[in-house]
């Protein structure tokens, strides 16, 4: 029992320590970002012969990582500031933080000038066309696995060595870097530093490979990056950022209803690269059908383009949906297809009325029509005869055909009744129709997204459209 206890305490010791150590890397990740980003301030408003602005950058740099270049550069802004007592000052911490810079001696005798000449010392206010060569630049260098001895080299001499993590302060000019490790083959890589900049070198020891530093922003947030080969899917979404091989990179950013934008990216040993992409709309739109009926035939401008479950392309613009099923009621609506974006279309059908009836009234009605015709063509006839006879003298008052002649007529005139009131029921059932018709609702448009598809049962994997009602 108390074994367990140890063991216990000493995994609760454990993840304690990895969870310092990872919260310790993600602060000083963060703290060399705030570095950059001062320093980075700094030159834009130096440039702007903003020198003492650009000066509070510097020393916010350093604030953020103690390190002498910053201090250096806060020192040479103020110079042309004309503060020639601060930038004093700036200049001794730099020695002070870097006692054997390989400029000092030269630092000193600046000093010497400045303190003497600092009453008459004159800003400058002319804008610089560039970072003067002299400002100071930072390399960070970081390995996997940590320990490993980083070695900067200047024309085959060493300039600096430590271990990772390693950071020193150089100036402008070409390097070499190598990184030696005992259990990892040496890796070696060539670096132009230039003025007043922060670099951040990661190197990867089991791969023996330099790794810069790649930021993708798109002006549509959610757009998915590709890098060099799309096969092997998105590294994630807009705005993306993390360490990649150094060398020319190229990107796929891609995003539903835009066009696809391609892009080569450029990343050298220590960079920072931002890629910024503006992404348009596509020319065209999708449509959504969906129906209480399934199978619903879907139409498109009179053109039939699918059935319900309907999910296609048309072009932007306005169009004309048609939903029609067998023994259902049509739907047909106007609606407006905006470019890129899906618009959902929900179709309630509902039963068209039986015209049975209407069918067997109009028959009846026909035959009571043409019974009355028969009849009274017949009794015409005998009319005829009766008449002949009248004129001849000869009909007798007992004439049983008087009665049927009076018969044919009656009959002749109800058959015609029947007929009218017939046909009258057949026109009310065609034109009657009890229930409401077949209604839809145009929701509203949204982006389409597409989703991985997976089927455990059969191993299979598929891209397919999402969206909700």
């Amino acid at each position: 029992m108390r074994d367990r206890r140890w063991i216990g305490a000493f995994s609760l010791l454990f993840l304690g320590l990895a969870a310092v150590g990872t919260a310790r890397a993600q602060d000083e990740s963060s703290s060399m970002q705030r570095a950059r980003e001062h320093m980075e301030r700094g030159q834009t408003l130096y440039l702007q012969a903003r020198f003492e602005e650009a000066a509070a950058e510097f020393e916010a740099a350093y604030e953020a990582q103690p390190f002498g270049a910053f201090l250096f550069n806060a020192g040479a802004a103020l110079e042309r500031a004309g503060q020639a007592a601060r930038a004093a000052e700036f200049f001794e911490q730099y020695l002070t933080r870097d006692p054997s810079a390989a400029d000092a001696a030269e630092v000193r005798t600046r000093i010497a000038r400045l303190r003497a000449g600092a009453a008459t010392q004159a800003p400058q206010t002319a804008p610089p066309d560039e970072v003067p060569d002299e400002f100071k630049s930072l390399v960070s260098v970081r390995t996997n696995p940590e320990g490993a001895t980083v070695r900067v080299l200047a024309a085959g001499r060493d300039v600096a060595t430590g271990p990772s993590p390693f950071a020193h302060t150089l100036d402008a000019g070409r390097y070499t870097l190598r990184i030696e490790h005992p259990d990892f083959q040496t890796v070696e890589q060539q670096m132009r530093v230039e003025p007043g900049r922060v670099y951040v070198v990661i190197v990867e020891m089991s791969q023996g490979e330099f790794l810069g530093y790649l930021r993708v922003v798109s002006n549509v947030p959610g757009a998915e990056v590709f890098i060099d080969d799309r096969e092997q899917g998105a590294r994630g979404r807009t705005p993306w950022e993390g360490p990649i091989a150094t060398g020319r990179h190229h990107l796929w950013i891609e995003r539903p209803g835009y066009r696809t934008q391609e892009i080569d990216a450029e990343v050298n040993v220590g960079e920072d690269v931002t890629v910024r992409v503006d992404l348009t709309r596509v020319d065209f739109g999708r449509v959504r059908v969906v129906s209480n009926v399934t199978g619903a035939r879907v139409s498109v401008d009179g053109h039939q383009v699918g059935v319900v479950p309907y999910e296609g392309e048309v072009g932007a613009g306005p169009h004309r949906v048609r939903v029609e099923a067998d023994g259902m009621k049509a739907y047909e609506a106007q609606i407006d297809v905006r470019p890129g974006q899906l618009t959902p279309l929900r179709v309630r059908l509902r039963p068209d009325v039986g015209r049975g009836g209407a069918y067997v009234s109009a028959v009846f009605s026909a035959l009571f029509l043409g019974a009355g015709i028969g009849l009274g063509v017949v009794g015409l006839d005998f009319q005829n005869q009766v008449q002949a006879e009248v004129d001849a003298g000869t009909l007798a008052s007992d004439d049983g055909r008087l009665d049927v002649g009076m018969g044919l007529y009656i009959g002749a005139d109800a058959a015609f009744g029947l007929s009218l009131i017939v046909g009258v029921l057949a026109l009310y059932y065609f034109l009657y129709d009890p229930l409401p018709p077949s209604e839809g609702t145009i929701l509203e448009t949204r982006d389409w997204a597409f989703v991985p598809l997976a089927d455990p049962q059969t191993q299979t994997a598929g891209l397919g459209m999402v969206g909700r009602f």
